[in-house]
C-alpha cells in the first residue's frame, strides 16, 4: 500500500480524507497522490460578460494554488511524499482514470462534499466510486475524529471468496498493529436453526484461514445475529470501540443496481467509523 489516492474538493471532510492518508503515509512510507477535478460550466458566457475560457483559467488556478498549500504544508509538517495534479471533467470519472494513471493501491474520500444535503439524498460521489472502483476505498465520515485505530471489523458474507481479496485489510492491520474481528451476519427473520450453526462453523473455518494466511495479526472470530444487518453491526461497533468497517463489493448489473442497493454503500453513508470497501473481481 505505496501508493494512496486522495481527491479532495477543499471542503472540511476532504481534509478528514487527506489527514487518515496522512497516517497511513507516516508510518508506511507511502505517496500520497492528492487530486483536484475542475468541472467547468457550460455557459458561453459569466455575469458581466467574462468569457468562460477566462473563468475557467481563475477557477482551475485557483485551485492549483490551493493543491499547492496542502503539499508543501504536508510534506514540510509530516515529512511525507505529495503529488498533486488538477483534472478537468467530471469528478466521478476524474478518479477513476487517474486510480489507474496513478496505478493507486487505495483511495481514500469523504463521505460528505460541500454539495451537503443534495449527497445525502441523491447519493454521494463517494458511494459511486464505491461502485465502480477497481481498488478498494476508504470512506471517512464528516463526524469522525482521528485515532490510531485498534479495532477492525470485516463483514462478510461469501466464504468461497478468494481472501487475497482482503489483503488490504490485513496490510493497514499491520500498519496500525491493530486487531481484526471477523463476522458474519445471521438474519434472524429468515434463518433457521440449520442455518445458525452453519455459520457459526463457517466464521470459525474463516478464523484458522485467515491466520494460515496472514501470520502475526490478531484475528478473532464474531457471529452476530439480528432481524437488521446495518442496526446490529452499527451497535455492534459502538459498544465494542470499533475503528473502522470493512466489507466487500460485488459488482452488480444494471438492473440489479436499481433495485438492490449496495449495503456497503448505505454503511458508508451511516457508519459513524471509517468503511473500507474492497471490490471482489
Amino acid at each position: 500500500m505505496k501508493k494512496i489516492l486522495v481527491p479532495t474538493d477543499f471542503s472540511p471532510n476532504a481534509e478528514r480524507a487527506i489527514d487518515y492518508a496522512v497516517q497511513i503515509a507516516k508510518l508506511n512510507q507511502a505517496t500520497i497522490y492528492l487530486i483536484h477535478a475542475c468541472e467547468h460550466l457550460d455557459t458561453l458566457y459569466m455575469e458581466g460578460a467574462i468569457p468562460k475560457a477566462e473563468y475557467n483559467k481563475t477557477i482551475a488556478d485557483e485551485a492549483f494554488n490551493n493543491l499547492e498549500i496542502l503539499r508543501r504544508s504536508i510534506e514540510e509538517t509530516e515529512q511525507v511524499l505529495v503529488n498533486i495534479q488538477l483534472y478537468s471533467g467530471p469528478i466521478n470519472d476524474t478518479i477513476l482514470v487517474a486510480a489507474e494513471e496513478h496505478k493507486a493501491d487505495l483511495v481514500i474520500m469523504g463521505t460528505l462534499g460541500v454539495s451537503g444535503l443534495k449527497e445525502k439524498i441523491f447519493g454521494s460521489k463517494t458511494a459511486s466510486i464505491i461502485s465502480n472502483s477497481k481498488i478498494p476505498v476508504l470512506a471517512i465520515p464528516l463526524e469522525y475524529d482521528w485515532s490510531i485505530p485498534a479495532k477492525f471489523l470485516l463483514a462478510i458474507n461469501h466464504f468461497d471468496e478468494d481472501i487475497d481479496t482482503l489483503k488490504h485489510l490485513f496490510d493497514l492491520a499491520r500498519v496500525f498493529n491493530a486487531e481484526v474481528l471477523v463476522t458474519i451476519f445471521t438474519d434472524e427473520d429468515i434463518a433457521g436453526a440449520s442455518d445458525f450453526l452453519n455459520d457459526a462453523k463457517e466464521i470459525e473455518f474463516m478464523e484458522e484461514k485467515l491466520k494460515r494466511k496472514y501470520e502475526g495479526i490478531t484475528i478473532n472470530a464474531k457471529h452476530l445475529s439480528g432481524r437488521y444487518f446495518e442496526e446490529s453491526i452499527t451497535e455492534y461497533i459502538d459498544k465494542n470501540n470499533i475503528d473502522l468497517l470493512a466489507m466487500t463489493t460485488h459488482k452488480r448489473s444494471l438492473i440489479g443496481s436499481i433495485f438492490n442497493r449496495s449495503i456497503t454503500r448505505r454503511m458508508s453513508y451511516h457508519a459513524k467509523v471509517p468503511v473500507l470497501a474492497m471490490p471482489v473481481h
